[in-house]
C-alpha cells in the first residue's frame, strides 16, 4: 500500500516538474525569438520560419496535457493484475507518441539555425572585407560606408548573387517538408487510430485474453492530434510554397532585384 503510494507520489513530482521546466521553456522562448529576430541580417522567409518554430513549441506543449495520464488512462478488464494490462498498453502504443512529437521538434529547430550560422558568417565575411578595403583606400571612407557603418546596417541576402546560400536554403526546405510529411504520416497512419474510442481487444504472447481495454479522454486526445495536424500542414504548405518560389524566382527566371545585393 505505501509503496503504490510512494510510487504515485513520486509519477506526480515527475509530472509537475516536467511541467514547469516546460512552461519556463515556452515562456522564455518569446524573448529569445525577438532577439533572434531583431538581428541585423534577412532574407525571405526569415520571420516566418521562427514563427512556425514558436507556434509549433506551444502547439506541442498544448497536445501533450491530454497525453500526460496515458498509463492511467488505458483500462482493461483484467481482475487479477496490473501484468497483464500493462501488456496490452505496450501493444497498442507500440510507436512512441509524446517522445516523438518533442524529437521532431529538434530536427525543425536545427534546419532553422542552420541558416541563421551561414548567414552570419557571410556578413561578418562581408564586414572584414568592406574594413579592408577601407584601410587600403581612406578615400572610401566618406563615400561608402567601413565596417562599422556597415555592422548597424540591416542586410537582406540576395539569392540571386548567394548561390551557394541558396542551395543551403533549399536544403532547409526541403528537411522541413520531408519531416512534417514523415511527422503527418505517423499522426494519421498510427496515432490517430489509437485514440479513435472504439474497443481495443488485446492478447498478447504474455497474457493471453483475449481482454476487451479502452482509452479514456478519447475525444481530447483526438482534438490534440488534430492540432498538431493542422500545424503540420501548414508548414508543408508554406515549405512546398517557398520551396516552388526559390527554384522559380532565384533558378529558372534569373531576374535581378534592384538595390545593393549582398
Amino acid at each position: 500500500m505505501y509503496t503504490g503510494f510512494l510510487l504515485s507520489l513520486t509519477s506526480w513530482f515527475s509530472f509537475l516538474i516536467l511541467t514547469a521546466f516546460k512552461m519556463a521553456l515556452v515562456s522564455g522562448l518569446f524573448p529569445v525569438l525577438r532577439t533572434v529576430i531583431e538581428t541585423t541580417t534577412d532574407y525571405n522567409g526569415r520571420t516566418l520560419w521562427f514563427g512556425f518554430m514558436g507556434i509549433r513549441l506551444i502547439t506541442v506543449y498544448i497536445a501533450e496535457i491530454p497525453w500526460s495520464k496515458l498509463d492511467t488512462d488505458f483500462q482493461c478488464d483484467v481482475n487479477t493484475s496490473d501484468f497483464c494490462r500493462k501488456a496490452c498498453y505496450n501493444a497498442h502504443f507500440h510507436i512512441p507518441v509524446v517522445s516523438l512529437w518533442n524529437f521532431t521538434y529538434i530536427p525543425f529547430i536545427i534546419s532553422v539555425f542552420l541558416m541563421e550560422l551561414f548567414a552570419s558568417q557571410l556578413r561578418h565575411n562581408l564586414i572584414k572585407a568592406k574594413k579592408k578595403e577601407g584601410m587600403k583606400n581612406k578615400t572610401l571612407q566618406h563615400s561608402d560606408p567601413t565596417g562599422q557603418d556597415m555592422a548597424q546596417k540591416v542586410f537582406m541576402i540576395d539569392f540571386h548573387h548567394q548561390k551557394k546560400l541558396l542551395g543551403l536554403y533549399l536544403s532547409c526546405i526541403i528537411l522541413r517538408l520531408v519531416l512534417e510529411i514523415g511527422f503527418l504520416y505517423v499522426l494519421l497512419r498510427h496515432h490517430l487510430p489509437n485514440v479513435d474510442g472504439s474497443p481495443i481487444n488485446c492478447s498478447t504472447g504474455l497474457c493471453s485474453g483475449p481482454y476487451t481495454c479502452m482509452v479514456r479522454g478519447a475525444a481530447e486526445k483526438r482534438m490534440s492530434i488534430f492540432m498538431l495536424c493542422t500545424v503540420s500542414g501548414a508548414i508543408i504548405g508554406t515549405s512546398v510554397i517557398f520551396a516552388l518560389y526559390c527554384i522559380c524566382h532565384y533558378l529558372l527566371l534569373r531576374r535581378r532585384q534592384p538595390g545593393r545585393p549582398m
